[in-house]
């Protein structure tokens, strides 16, 4: 459930890559340099958002970028530090390009303009090749609409999806070649060298399902088959008063819900470098993973080894194989995870080591941590498994690995820090300790670096390092030496207006309940008296293996709840929550709706016996997508009233409703023989009665092709049997983000809070 965990960001907007816009008339201004609260329209609107790093590394020593205001490409480099001025805009402008990409040569650029929004990771778009020296624009596909068109890794050769078929267009001399490689593609049902829609949500996250080798020579590519898969559908409404929508559009989508027929899937492997080499099939371990098997990752080992990961339907079984260029396959690595899912890890290779993230022991109570595991690979055989990042840490990126410096690079938490990212690194051969690079890296205000991302050039010997936390964004370029070379972004001009605005103190906290200790973030209002009292409210996410807490700066709807309307606002990360050891996060295996819905009650009553200062007549909680489903389960699971009132947006009701591949991983499948049981105990539909006597607001938009609208309807429906009022907002048309409708989601959310809390505003 991809959009679950990226929603978690998306109401906090942390979004680094779109600009703030320009203050209007719903700031909120002081008369002089005293601070200010936040308003509503600048906490949805993302004026506070920050700038980022915004180039491509393009070689060992390069980044290509798009200059402001002249909106000219610019190639910069790491060695000199200058720019120079590589393509006017012209050469997008004057063809409305959105997006562009230039290939591994040098010679030409690829233009993406027209976009169409496909599913969550996806577009399809219309694709033009710029040959740079002639100053020509070539058409790519008869300017078709395409899902995916990408550059080979070395040379110009493209690779690009048409009608669900991959091609591949070469260039020699002034003439392009294309070579159709599969003639099976059929709209909504086969999908070549793209993934259907469960695939790209839940397995793969993004709108590829191609991986070329590292010399660009082969192209590996996968096929769904969805053709056994039931449909999903829902109304497309259309503008009102519009004539051609006096009927409204069914929209269908092959959507495999729990327990039913997911897509079949195969890997076909070609050589790209002989126009008339076959397709080989490269086979999964049927005698591992079964039959209903998953594809998990792809990745190239080397120029003649793709290694593959499979797993079996319910993602607590996996086989990692490398296959030769011929379709040799060998079987490295079994996967099997007895606590709870599969944590699936794509390999990298270095000499004779092989390199991927797996579960080992930490030596505490807190059980298995996700670690950097080395292997001793001869003939295909792996030996001395080594924990190459002991500890209480929680590795969550493995980067790549310096083959001069010989040192493997990671982002990791910190030890007993879940909110934290930084960079690690640790020496590929020995039994050195690991390094933590960005810890010490300061910000403008002088704080340590607690939230890092990381983008290297091609060698590694340079690379890009955001920092998004605790103060605002910066981006700055590092050698290998990790020495500052340069500062793309501080942000400046955020900084200085965030000066004028109030902000909340955070108060973090371990508090231990049902025999585990919750991450709790209470953030206070900044007029904050403890001889007061303040109402407080939480904001849930609480899926499986996500964190809601993290040190991230981001300024948004708790920066308005908190400076404007005095609330606490409240992130609780409980039992199932990420980067604390198995034990903790496999006690919701099976179980969900149950474990992380008990912590955030519990913990919320253990803080209002605790501190005086938290009103406990005015306590409320709101989610999204997994966070609805936790605030419905709340409520109706709350026999001592914790909570008074709360908002689901876009909620699972019943796990039943949801697709295969995210339900099955957590939940295992709904039958008798498996975990039915589990199924009906999450069911928020059939607890409806416990909501009775709280205030519940329930919003969902009817496009949203995700969590269903039926999910919505379901909860309502069972509440309106039952007699228990409740409030109910649905967005035509909007899908689950809701983003058109901002302005009147969050206004319409505010009153509720106003009415339910009895708030008013500060300013």
């Amino acid at each position: 459930m991809y959009v679950l965990k990226l929603l978690l960001l998306g109401l906090c907007l942390v979004a680094t890559l779109a600009r703030p816009s320009e203050r209007d008339e719903d700031d909120v201004i002081a008369d002089d340099d005293t601070p200010v609260p936040f308003s509503l329209e600048e906490a949805y609107s993302g004026r506070f958002s920050a700038y980022s790093f915004n180039g491509t590394w393009i070689s060992s020593t390069e980044i290509m970028y798009r200059q402001s205001g002249t909106k000219n490409l610019l190639k910069f480099s790491a060695s000199s530090l200058e720019s120079v001025e590589f393509l006017n805009a012209t050469v997008l402008t004057d063809v409305n390009g959105t997006g562009y990409s230039l290939s591994p040569d040098g010679l030409y650029l690829l233009i993406r303009y027209d976009d169409v929004t496909g599913f969550r990771h996806s577009t399809y778009s219309k694709y033009l090749v710029y040959d740079i020296a002639d100053q020509r624009y070539d058409e790519i596909a008869n300017l078709e609409h395409l899902p995916l068109a990408s550059w080979a890794p070395t040379g110009n050769g493209l690779v690009y999806v048409l009608d669900n078929d991959v091609y591949y267009r070469s260039i020699s001399g002034n003439s392009a070649t294309v070579r159709r490689l599969t003639s099976d593609g059929e709209t909504g049902v086969v999908y070549n060298g793209v993934p259907d829609w469960v695939y790209e949500e839940e397995i793969l996250g993004t709108g590829s399902a191609v991986w070329f080798s590292p010399d660009g020579n082969h192209l590996a590519f996968a096929t769904f088959d969805d053709t056994d898969v039931k449909e999903a559908t829902y109304y497309y409404y259309g503008e009102p008063g519009d004539a051609e929508y006096q009927y409204p559009t069914d929209v269908k989508i092959k959507y495999p819900k729990a327990g039913s027929t997911n897509p079949l899937v195969y890997l076909t492997l070609v050589d790209l470098s002989n126009a008339s080499s076959p397709l080989i099939n490269l086979s999964a371990p049927i005698d591992i993973v079964g039959s209903d098997h998953i594809l998990y990752t792809v990745s190239w080992l080397n120029d003649e080894t793709v290694a593959v990961t499979w797993t079996n339907r319910v993602q607590n079984v996996g086989q990692i194989v490398a296959y030769d260029v011929s379709g040799n396959e060998t079987y490295l690595l079994t996967l099997n995870e007895t606590e709870g899912w599969l944590e699936v890890p794509t390999p990298i290779i270095h000499d004779d080591y092989l390199i991927l993230l797996s579960y080992q022991e930490s030596g505490t109570a807190a059980g298995r941590f996700n670690h950097v595991t080395r292997y001793q690979l001869s003939n295909g055989v792996l030996s001395n498994e080594t924990d190459m990042s002991p500890g209480t840490v929680a590795v969550t990126s493995l980067l790549g690995t310096d083959k001069i410096n010989e040192r493997i690079y990671y982002l990791a938490t910190g030890s007993d820090e879940p909110s934290q990212r930084n960079l690690y690194s640790v020496p590929i051969k020995g039994d050195n300790e690991p390094t933590c690079i960005s810890c010490n890296y300061l910000t403008p205000e002088g704080n340590n670096c607690t939230y890092a991302t990381v983008r290297f050039s091609s060698d590694m010997s340079f690379y890009t390092l955001t920092c998004a936390g605790p103060d605002p964004t910066t981006a700055r370029i590092y050698n290998s030496s990790h020495q500052q070379v340069y500062s793309w972004q501080e942000n400046e001009s955020l900084r200085e207006r965030l000066k004028a605005k109030l902000q909340p103190t955070p108060l973090n906290l371990i508090i231990t309940a049902n025999g585990y200790g919750s991450k709790v973030r209470l953030l206070l209002p900044p007029q904050f008296d403890e001889n007061d009292s303040y109402p407080m409210m939480v904001y849930v996410y609480a899926g499986p293996n996500t964190v809601r807490i993290t040190d991230a700066a981001s300024y948004g709807f708790h920066s308005f709840m908190t400076t404007n309307r005095s609330v606490i606002y409240a992130w609780i990360d409980g039992r199932g929550s990420a980067y604390k050891g198995s034990a903790m996060l496999y006690e919701i295996y099976r179980a969900l709706g149950t474990v992380e819905i008990e912590d955030q009650i519990a913990v919320t009553k253990i803080l209002k016996n605790k501190y005086s200062w938290i009103d406990s007549n005015r306590i409320a909680i709101w989610g999204w997508s997994y966070g609805g489903y936790a605030t419905a389960m709340v409520l109706a699971t709350d026999t001592e009233s914790v909570f008074k009132c709360g908002i689901s947006v876009a909620p699972v009701s019943s796990w039943i409703y949801y697709d295969t591949m995210y339900t099955e991983r957590y939940m295992g499948l709904p039958t008798k023989e498996d975990n039915l049981y589990g199924y009906n105990a999450s069911d928020v539909t059939r607890l409806v009665d416990g909501i009775r006597g709280k205030k519940y607001m329930l919003i969902h938009g009817t496009g949203d092709d995700n969590v269903h609208y039926q999910q919505a309807m379901a909860l309502a429906k069972a509440l309106s049997a039952a007699d228990i009022l409740f409030e109910q907002v649905s967005y035509t048309d909007e899908a689950h983000g809701l983003t058109s409708v901002y302005p009147h989601l969050y206004h319409t959310m505010d009153k509720f809070w106003g009415d339910c809390l009895d708030l008013s505003y500060i300013y």
